[in-house]
């Protein structure tokens, strides 16, 4: 009985933990939230801890020689980057033009989402992974140079946040294309910017990006080709 008991106490205090790291510091919450609900916040609290595990363990294998899965990698750095918020709110703040729910997911019209809008966090993770697909392709498809699994999730990230079109008339896609990864990796810092104004979360999310962009275990050879391409003024998520 005494045991059970320890075993109890310890539990609890576990999951308290993981509450809190998970609901309150990561993404603002409250414990008063997660018990609200415990059957979701603990559906969300799972999600979240898969979230986080799928990255370390991507990231590993690409530390001892593995096949990392660069779209798994991604969409973990996004959802931690985004944070999860169950309701439409205006992304930017502090304006009612665009609104956005879950991940990040920006609404459009036809998606099925207004600005009275909610969405459980289950359902918010396969929305993520169901868009960033088409960002992954932008990505494929506009960059010409070899990327490690690595860089290709940085570069996912990024394009989920500033889109395909932003990305692919930027300097940092140019640069890539050229075979100047060193120079495409500083360029994430450009992209710190929403509403004109420098953002620090922005700022966090693009060094955590880079970071990522340059930890590829084996960086592929930059290719010898020195093609050009004019250069395009840069505007910011």
């Amino acid at each position: 009985m005494k045991k059970l008991v320890i075993w109890l106490f310890v539990a609890s205090g576990a999951l308290l933990g993981l509450v809190w790291w998970f609901n309150v510091e990561q993404t603002g919450g409250t414990f008063a939230d997660f018990f609200s609900d415990p059957v979701g916040g603990l559906q969300s609290l799972g999600s979240r801890l898969s979230l986080w595990v799928q990255s370390w363990f991507e990231q590993a294998k690409g530390a001892v020689g593995g096949t990392v899965d660069a779209q798994a990698l991604a969409a973990s750095k996004i959802a931690g980057f985004e944070g999860f918020v169950n309701h439409a709110y205006p992304d930017p703040a502090g304006q009612n033009v665009t609104y956005s729910i879950g991940y990040g997911h920006q609404l459009t019209q036809g998606d099925g989402f207004d600005t009275s809008s909610t969405i459980s966090e289950p359902d918010a993770l396969a929305l993520l992974k169901a868009e960033l697909g088409t960002y992954a392709t932008c990505v494929d498809n506009v960059v010409t140079v070899p990327l490690a699994p690595e860089q290709a999730a940085a570069l996912y990230s990024l394009c989920y946040n500033i889109g395909c079109n932003a990305f692919t008339s930027s300097t940092l896609v140019r640069l890539l294309n050229q075979g100047d990864y060193a120079g495409a990796q500083a360029q994430f810092a450009v992209w710190n910017k929403a509403g004109g104004q420098v953002n620090p979360d922005l700022v966090s999310r693009r060094t955590a990006e880079a970071a990522l962009f340059a930890s590829a275990a084996a960086p592929p050879a930059a290719p010898s080709d020195d093609s050009s391409s004019d250069d395009s003024t840069e505007e910011n998520a």
